[in-house]
């Protein structure tokens, strides 16, 4: 191959970026033209997560930075920063790399706050309504009983309770470390793949399904005042037990706190309420998906993770066990959509079917 039709054929590749930057871009302007038909300083609203997510950045930078030290110590380089080097030689060396490198970097703050704004105008323009529905779901899955139940049961102790909660807050700096790691060191298949696949699922899941099944989810059944919220009350009443014997769970304190916001009307970072589909489920499941070829250690802790989210999810009064599975049945359908649309620009050089999950190099 020639060094012209090289060059095309890498551009070809950068297919996937485009779409994720039409779909970001596309999203970005539905948010402020919706909130500004109900009277809400979106924008505000938006800039918020964009700015709060690159503050974060440099803590990430430097977290990764170690990571990246760690992995050349284990190899035993005999001269680590060459071999850091011939990295970033590899990832940069020319301007398509760098932009199918750099771009979904850029890109997912914007994503975030799109999806940060219009989740909190989803109540707005539909109002909570599908909440009994997913509640009596998890009864045909546990023979009668709710999902908590069978999960207090498997996890009776609040130190038990206390980790599942600090798993699920570990989410959100989860999603930013993976962000950049899959953007520096995953290779070329796998990288688009897996940004594709997160850009859908904010889009498809996040918003449009959960504008279709707008619920508020078990924390917050009595508050809306579901016919299934008598169910709920118990598992509210441990976890509230939990706290008060000096657990803090950091659950409860977002759980208020968004309450708050959404009673009085006030918008801001990480605000809004949604529950059917569950983004936490859906992104952690992404993970598994990613690593379905990597080493069993990777799988191991893939599995783990997101396994820990779904039952953290439901352990914790944020979803119903519907959200979840319905997160991962999505996901799941979105991964495959993605190497289908892979194939057929068939932008990158190796068969995605061979991919194997972020290695550090």
């Amino acid at each position: 191959m020639d060094a012209t039709s090289q060059r095309t054929s890498i551009a070809a590749g950068l297919e996937w970026l485009a779409l994720i930057m039409s779909l970001t871009v596309g999203t970005s302007i539905a948010a402020i033209i919706m909130g500004n038909r109900v009277g809400i300083p979106v924008l505000s609203v938006y800039w918020e997560y964009v700015a709060a997510v690159y503050r974060l950045a440099p803590l990430i930078l430097v977290a990764l930075a170690i990571g990246v030290a760690a992995s050349v110590a284990l190899r035993r380089e005999a001269r680590p920063i060459a071999a850091i080097a011939t990295m970033a030689r590899a990832r940069f060396h020319s301007r398509e790399e760098l932009a199918a490198t750099v771009g979904p970097v850029l890109l997912m703050p914007l994503l975030l706050g799109a999806f940060g704004a219009l989740k909190q105008l989803l109540p707005i323009y539909r109002p909570f309504e599908w909440d009994d529905t997913f509640a009596g779901f998890a009864r045909y899955i546990f023979f009668g009983r709710r999902g908590w139940e069978v999960t207090h049961g498997l996890f009776s102790s609040p130190e038990a309770t206390l980790v599942l909660d600090r798993i699920y807050t570990a989410w959100v700096p989860m999603l930013f470390a993976a962000v950049l790691l899959y953007a520096l060191f995953a290779p070329a298949a796998l990288r688009a793949r897996f940004f594709l696949s997160l850009t859908l699922g904010f889009v498809l899941i996040g918003v449009v399904s959960a504008f279709f099944f707008s619920s508020a989810g078990p924390c917050y059944a009595r508050l809306i005042g579901t016919a299934s919220a008598p169910a709920y009350d118990g598992l509210m009443a441990r976890l509230h037990a939990i706290d008060a014997a000096g657990y803090h769970l950091q659950a409860l304190e977002w759980q208020k706190q968004l309450w708050i916001a959404h009673e009085q009307r006030e918008y801001g970072f990480a605000m809004g309420i949604s529950a059917m589909p569950s983004m936490h489920n859906a992104v952690s499941f992404l993970y598994v998906l990613t690593a379905w070829r990597a080493r069993p250690l990777v799988r191991i802790a893939a599995w783990s993770f997101a396994l820990l989210i779904l039952i953290g999810s439901v352990h914790l009064g944020w979803h119903y066990i519907a959200d979840g599975l319905v997160a991962w049945a999505m996901m799941g359908t979105i991964w495959i959509a993605s190497s289908w649309a892979l194939r057929v620009w068939r932008p990158l050089p190796a068969p995605i079917r061979r991919e194997t999950a972020v290695q550090p190099a």
